[in-house]
């Protein structure tokens, strides 16, 4: 079924939003991807011309493809006539479309995006040891207690710290909002949230008001993109 925009997808009870997963090969080098430069926008180009490695160029060139090539498919926009406005926080949004909502994350040679009717956050985090330390000091009691007395200390870890970001994400907030202010395993948190693992990387998507119970991944090919 339809909400706005964006379609919720429901099988057998379950409710899924869909997230585009793409990798990319950071080792690559930059000028493989020049010529995809005229099709971003220019406040994208100012931020890539400040990066100094290849592989940052490359990631914020591709995420700015994809943003581009996913509104456009979703909304039936061309991708050069969509326009960016941005909130207060530098939170983007469609100018086209205000009723339209979309986030982005990527981390290690992954990005993720994900849309929707209501706003949206995503998170992705590629998974290494459990920082305890890093815990204690941005997480809640509450949300520390879950980690270390979990089975698997870096999962839970993982899926706290991408919760956080993708709820100030879909604030709109970003590091204005401390990390301890809020927390995310407390059902008084008026949203939804999802965390699922994809290879070695952990991905969370939290939903204003849209109740989701999966998201399905979907990979995206670069090459698919590119073309």
């Amino acid at each position: 079924f339809m909400v706005g925009y964006f379609f919720l997808h429901y099988k057998e009870g379950i409710v899924f939003m869909e997230v585009k997963l793409m990798y990319i090969d950071k080792n690559k080098e930059f000028s493989c991807y020049e010529q995809y430069l005229p099709l971003i926008s220019k406040r994208r180009k100012d931020k890539i011309s400040r990066f100094y490695f290849d592989k940052d160029k490359t990631v914020s060139l591709l995420t700015g493809l994809l943003i581009r090539n996913e509104i456009s498919q979703r909304l039936g926009i061309i991708p050069s006539d969509i326009e960016f406005g941005y909130g207060e926080h530098g939170k983007p949004y469609v100018l086209n479309s205000r009723d339209y909502h979309f986030s982005v994350s990527h981390s290690g040679n992954a990005i993720v995006f994900v849309g929707d009717s209501f706003p949206v956050g995503i998170d992705i985090e590629q998974i290494a040891d459990e920082n305890l330390k890093m815990a204690k000091r941005f997480f809640t009691c509450n949300e520390y207690e879950y980690i270390i007395n979990s089975k698997q200390l870096n999962i839970a870890f993982y899926k706290i710290w991408t919760s956080k970001e993708a709820y100030v994400k879909m604030l709109g907030l970003g590091l204005s909002k401390p990390l301890k202010s809020f927390d995310v395993l407390n059902e008084s948190i008026n949203c939804s949230f999802v965390t699922k693992r994809a290879t070695e990387y952990l991905i969370t998507v939290c939903s204003e008001k849209t109740v989701i119970n999966d998201i399905k991944i979907e990979e995206l090919p670069i090459e698919r993109l590119l073309r």
